[in-house]
């Protein structure tokens, strides 16, 4: 049994970016933590808007993690657009790694284009540097400008969970809305990157990661 660990930044990341990967690894009986750096109302960065408030964002999760039969569920306490690359942000994530015996990690990647999630990335890198296999999932696919793509060089099947991983991620029924006005179809979006992977990789569905570490014992 492998002891697994996704972390997201906020909360929909983990379920747009590796929940038909999670699902999979339940349904090989491993078991599944989920960890949310964030844990506060989710504001626009330039009018200071609520999008999401605090009860939302809770029970949005909580829809999400019945979904994906993920029972540990853990909040860091960081602000919403405020995500720190600091001691009090990697000694958190890494006394939840050994909490758990954690020896595979999904997280963002680090050429992502919101500074949270790049702030996330650095920190699970610091927390994570005993772990023998770290993997990052890829971004919401809407439009942002990156340097450059990420480097998919490991893929996983996820034509039998696809159904439950979009179910899963219109529990975050907030983002869904925030996306829709602005002419972005999440579910949509989803499905043609899963289908553009799994092209890459001879399935219907997969999703995409690039590998940063594995070791084999």
């Amino acid at each position: 049994m492998k002891h697994v660990m996704a972390i997201g930044a906020h909360p929909d990341d983990i379920e747009f970016g590796c929940s038909g990967t999670l699902i999979k690894h339940r349904k090989k009986g491993d078991e599944v933590v989920y960890v949310c750096m964030t844990n506060t109302a989710s504001v626009d960065a330039t009018t200071g808007q609520t999008i999401r408030s605090k009860h939302e964002l809770n029970a949005e999760v909580m829809c999400s993690a019945k979904i994906l039969e993920i029972d540990n569920v853990e909040f860091l306490q960081f602000k919403d657009l405020h995500v720190p690359f600091s001691f009090e942000s990697v000694s958190s994530l890494e006394n939840l790694i050994k909490k758990y015996k954690i020896d595979t990690i999904y997280t963002h990647w680090a050429g992502d284009s919101n500074q949270d999630h790049i702030a996330t990335f650095k920190t699970t890198m610091a927390s994570a540097r005993y772990v023998p296999n770290v993997l990052c999932y890829e971004q919401i696919p809407i439009p942002r400008h990156t340097e450059n793509p990420m480097l998919v060089n490991y893929y996983v099947d996820v034509t039998e969970t696809f159904k439950d991983k979009i179910k899963a991620s219109k529990c975050h029924e907030s983002q869904f809305n925030k996306y829709k006005k602005t002419g972005f179809d999440v579910a949509n979006n989803l499905k043609i990157m899963a289908q553009y992977r799994g092209i890459e990789a001879d399935c219907k569905y997969a999703e995409g990661f690039h590998l940063i570490k594995k070791v084999m014992r």
